[in-house]
């Protein structure tokens, strides 16, 4: 609470006629423009390892572009010399900037106010009722405040100003203010904590506690990152899905389409390696092992690396066995350690570089091979790039590590990809080496799998059956999801139904039995397994198969599902080969 006289500022706010948060229930409200927010999140994943300064100053230029402000800003609370409670405002975009860390008295202000009421505010022309903006130039017609939350008490407000008549703010713009102030929680508090933690080195017990806090939340933010970040894409990606079928014999829009491709084929990368980043840590990230030839990983590994190799005019030259090798090991994560070091090689090398993909293994139908050490595929990448520094030599393997030219680098990822290399080789029995002679000196990693086997006879791939059209339920609360993935399943031949809350799904299984429900997990009110505990009661429903839709990544989220309830669980954005593979197996 910020004092016993802040009810009675916002009551006389509201006589003067400037405390008007109801417009914005009644307000018409623009559509969200996912596409603007997945761009804003994945530079917001990269501000991650800066500074707090810097951190926060990102955090306002994304509110002052996704709301179309004329000023933005990030106010915290602190205690002034003489003991006044105030807000600094730490970061300051668009028209205020010159104002930055300016300090603002928390009594009878917007932020004092909106702090007491725990909630978004709208004032009107807040200057005319509110002497500590009188500084404020020019005019602010409307300013929206939302509280950054926090323990045990609130960190300070988030804010945007219009200063154009024309400009009003709506509830979209509450919400996008009230998703970045959760950010700004997060990340302050990760912050902070580690701060306070090497603060306290002396007290080594204490200092690991706080520590392992710290992690425990950098967990739950990268769940929660991850799945925000899934949200627009998986609408995004379908609805791209269904334009390139409609204008199959329209050259110029395909060539668009290719370009927003490429786009979200690297978001998509770095949500993968988030998600792959929270398994880890909780132990999730396994591997599936069955038989299949190497020269199949290395040719999937370089297709999948193709479009990015093209993109920055290098030359790759690939050398493998020219005899079949089988190999015992998960192939598609094996795929994802080449095509992992092949990207960061086209990364950090320049345009028109050249990259090496060696691959060695012996040939076991001529030899007899004793000893395991002899069945290894050996499996290097090498390039003329940037190089490593040395310091950073025997930190490359650590997750989010990365060095200050990387940092730099227009596509530098987030430090993720060799933390996951690393793992994944680990879980096949091999190792992995990274040696370099220095910055611009190139690189070179070599693995070394035991995964070599003595007969090819097993590995024997089957293609899969075409998926045959199914009666879908398909129930999420983001209406751009369930309308992009629905009509992308229509055009697949399958009958869909769509709800976006579990009563409207309940409502349709009244007169239409699916063979198979995609629900989300994730809704409001009625949740995803609260809606499938009650699709098994129905009789109509007995036979349908029920699967879980989740853009989280783990437990650490705090989203629970039921084994028992659910048949399988899927993580957005959802491809038809999955539902396929799921359908297959059901």
């Amino acid at each position: 609470m910020v004092g016993p006289s802040a009810s009675s500022a916002a009551d006389r706010a509201r006589r003067a006629g400037t405390l008007v948060t109801s417009a914005l229930d009644v307000r018409p409200h623009r559509p969200a423009d996912f596409a603007a927010e997945s761009e804003s999140m994945h530079r917001l994943a990269q501000a991650l390892t800066s500074s707090d300064d810097a951190m926060l100053q990102k955090l306002s230029d994304m509110a002052l572009n996704l709301c179309e402000a004329g000023s933005a800003g990030i106010g915290l609370r602190e205690e002034d010399t003489d003991g006044t409670l105030v807000l600094r405002w730490v970061a300051v975009s668009g028209e205020c900037a010159p104002a930055v860390n300016t300090t603002i008295p928390l009594a009878d202000s917007p932020g004092g106010i909106t702090l007491d009421l725990a909630a978004g505010q709208l004032f009107s022309f807040p200057k005319r009722h509110f002497t500590c903006l009188q500084h404020v130039v020019p005019e602010i017609t409307e300013e929206l405040v939302v509280p950054i939350p926090g323990a045990p008490q609130p960190w300070g407000t988030v804010w945007v100003m219009s200063h154009d008549s024309e400009h009003h703010f709506d509830s979209e713009d509450r919400r996008i203010l009230t998703s970045l102030a959760n950010f700004t929680c997060a990340a302050l508090t990760i912050t902070r904590a580690k701060a306070d933690a090497e603060s306290r080195a002396v007290e080594a017990e204490a200092a690991r506690n706080a520590l392992a806090l710290a992690e425990a939340r950098k967990d739950d933010f990268i769940a929660l990152l991850s799945h925000e970040l899934r949200n627009p894409l998986a609408p995004i990606d379908n609805a791209m899905a269904i334009v390139r079928r409609l204008v199959a014999d329209r050259p110029a829009v395909l060539t668009a389409l290719d370009i927003g491709d490429r786009q979200v084929r690297l978001l998509k990368r770095l949500v993968g390696d988030l998600l792959d980043a929270s398994r880890i840590r909780h132990g999730k990230l396994s591997i599936r092992p069955s038989y299949g030839l190497l020269q199949d990983v290395i040719a999937d590994a370089v297709t999948a690396s193709k479009a990015d190799v093209n993109n920055g005019h290098h030359r790759l030259h690939v050398t493998a066995p020219p005899y079949p090798v089988t190999v015992h090991a998960d192939t598609a994560r094996l795929t994802q350690v080449v095509s992992n070091l092949l990207l960061n090689a086209v990364r950090y090398t320049p345009p028109g570089g050249d990259i090496t993909l060696l691959v060695e293994a012996p040939d076991l139908s001529l030899e007899s091979t004793p000893g395991p050490s002899a069945r290894q595929a050996v499996i290097t990448v090498s390039d003329n790039g940037a190089g490593i520094p040395a310091s950073l030599l025997p930190h490359v393997f650590d997750m989010f590590a990365q060095s200050a030219s990387a940092r730099q680098h227009a596509q530098g990822g987030l430090g993720i990809g060799l933390a996951v290399v690393k793992h994944l080789v680990a879980a096949h029995h091999g190792t992995v080496t990274i040696a370099s002679a220095g910055e611009g000196q190139g690189t070179e990693v070599t693995i070394r799998l035991p995964i070599v086997c003595e007969s090819a006879a097993e590995a024997v791939v089957t293609a899969a059956p075409a998926m045959s059209p199914v009666r879908i339920l398909l129930v999420d609360d983001n209406a751009d999801a369930t309308a992009a993935l629905g009509t992308l399943l229509e055009l697949e031949g399958h009958e869909v139904k769509r709800a976006q809350s579990g009563p409207e799904a309940l409502a349709i299984v009244e007169s239409f039995t699916p063979d198979v429900a995609l629900i989300d997990i994730s809704m409001p009110g009625m949740d995803g397994l609260e809606l499938a505990q009650l699709l098994r009661l129905h009789a109509q429903c007995s036979q349908t198969k029920l699967v879980a839709l989740t853009g989280y990544s783990s437990s650490a989220s705090g989203i629970q599902t039921d084994e028992r309830i659910f048949d399988r669980h899927l993580i957005k954005p959802l491809s038809l080969d999955d539902l396929a593979d799921v359908l297959r197996h059901l």
